[in-house]
């Protein structure tokens, strides 16, 4: 079958257009016929290396995945079009769970198969076409995830970064349906009338503006009730400073760096708490279909690639430049 593997950890240049050996099935275990797999920043992770941790050579890539049934089993049937739950019970000490074409044994999906547990297929929602159903099962549940943990509530005001990612577009999406007031941060002028489109009501641009003197004047001096922060170590910081007394700030990525700074006594004074989050469970996923289609929410797309194109798709991503999903079609 083709796949873009990867043989060793390096940038966009490292990932090759092959083909490799199918799938072969074992006890309670699935193969999935590849539509379609979304881009996420866990690919540029796995893909750069990180210290620690390991993966055997050559690995394939990709966890936001939807596709056909090869064959089918219990109430599934062959060929149905279904999701990928993208997480699998880690089997080591404090580590929740380990994420399929991530950091552990599966393979993902940048191929035209992939093995994955039985536990782990989903119907794809018949409201969603195949592109879109990729594109939720990562960034949008785990926005659904954060959204969940910041205990915000309608006319509440909450902060998200990066209103162009996918964790940020989402979350605007989804805390707009959840009636909360937005605030979002871009970078670049043009995404300004996107994330209002979306239903941000304060955009700031953070090349032109104080982040935290926009926040802080728009909010009264009062602060916001919570952020979702999924930059990392450069935002960790004014997340923290412009939370209200009892604010929640809820964390989920390190695109800027893992290693993040805390003012203790501010913290402490405030009387702020941190939450992490990683992913969501199966039925929190099932939660958000049913949310989405009852508000009618679709996901946003920014622009599909060939798999053949996936160096492209990774440049489009580490740029920045995107705006909502990045997807990768596999099947010809």
């Amino acid at each position: 079958m083709h796949a873009v593997a990867i043989r060793k950890h390096g940038g966009p240049e490292v990932l090759s257009y092959e083909e490799i050996p199918d799938p072969q099935s074992s006890g309670g275990h699935a193969i999935v016929r590849v539509g379609y797999c979304a881009v996420n920043h866990l690919d540029i992770w796995v893909r750069n290396g990180i210290a620690g941790k390991k993966v055997a050579f050559p690995h394939v890539l990709g966890c936001d995945i939807s596709g056909t049934l090869v064959e089918g089993f219990g109430k599934f049937k062959k060929d149905e079009k279904v999701v990928v739950y993208p997480a699998i019970k880690s089997g080591l000490p404090r580590v929740s769970f380990s994420i399929i074409g991530g950091f552990g044994k599966y393979h993902g999906g940048y191929a035209e198969m992939v093995m994955v547990p039985k536990e782990n297929i989903i119907r794809q929602p018949p409201w969603l076409s195949d592109v879109e159903a990729c594109s939720l099962n990562v960034s949008y549940l785990t926005a659904w995830n954060m959204l969940q943990k910041s205990g915000c509530k309608r006319g509440d005001t909450i902060l998200i970064w990066g209103a162009n990612s996918g964790v940020g577009s989402a979350g605007i999406l989804l805390a707009r349906a959840m009636g909360l007031r937005i605030i979002t941060v871009v970078s670049t002028k043009g995404n300004t009338p996107i994330a209002k489109k979306l239903g941000a009501d304060l955009v700031i641009n953070r090349t032109k503006s104080d982040v935290t003197a926009e926040v802080l004047s728009y909010t009264g001096e009062g602060g916001v009730d919570a952020v979702i922060d999924h930059v990392g170590a450069k935002t960790w910081p004014i997340s923290l400073e412009i939370l209200k007394v009892g604010g929640k700030m809820v964390a989920c990525g390190t695109t800027t760096g893992g290693e993040g700074s805390v003012n203790i006594r501010e913290f402490y004074s405030k009387e702020a708490t941190i939450h992490g989050a990683y992913l969501g469970t199966r039925s929190q996923l099932a939660a958000l279909h049913n949310f989405m289609r009852s508000k009618r929410i679709r996901p946003i797309i920014d622009r599909v690639f060939d798999l053949k194109d996936a160096s492209k798709a990774h440049q489009r991503m580490e740029s920045g430049s995107q705006f909502g999903k990045i997807v990768l079609r596999v099947l010809r």
